[in-house]
């Protein structure tokens, strides 16, 4: 838990795990990721924000383990973790660049078993291939996913466990 002061009040900050209260706001906070994410076609992004829903984030959460990033009653930022895969990694775009995608990166990094994996792997957006750079991993190679009958480019990244 972290504790800041903004404007005479103080908020805590802090990571935990997915509720299935959280659904309705990380939908949202998705689809506005999405949304600002201009590496990503129109058409594509169009149908990527109709698929998102506060049942895909329930169903994700029944698959996967989920993470929030909360400070003042407020979800900013939430990743998902499958074994070594990081499945998604989203901050919403009015709180990017305040280090909570690091701090998300960081704490479902820790939750991989070094013992079973030694590498983490992403299959990052086009847009987000300088963040996972910076927070060292390399770039494999792209793969291309059919969404809704079109191509989402991303590239494969790993990084050893440390």
């Amino acid at each position: 838990m972290m504790y800041y002061r903004q404007s005479n009040i103080d908020y805590i900050a802090m990571i935990r795990n997915f509720t299935p209260q959280d659904a309705v706001a990380c939908s949202n906070l998705i689809q506005a990721c999405i949304a600002s994410d201009r590496s990503i076609p129109a058409s594509l992004r169009n149908a990527m924000i109709r698929t998102e829903s506060p049942d895909s984030m329930l169903e994700r959460s029944r698959l996967f383990y989920l993470a929030v990033y909360e400070s003042a009653a407020r979800i900013s930022g939430i990743a998902g973790l499958d074994m070594n895969e990081i499945r998604i990694l989203c901050v919403s775009p009015e709180h990017q660049r305040r280090g909570i995608g690091r701090l998300l990166l960081n704490h479902v990094m820790e939750m991989v078993p070094g013992t079973l994996f030694p590498d983490v792997f992403v299959y990052a957006a086009t847009g987000a291939v300088a963040f996972y750079k910076a927070s060292g991993f390399e770039e494999k190679g792209p793969m291309v996913f059919d969404i809704s009958g079109e191509p989402l480019e991303t590239i494969f990244m790993t990084r050893l466990k440390e």
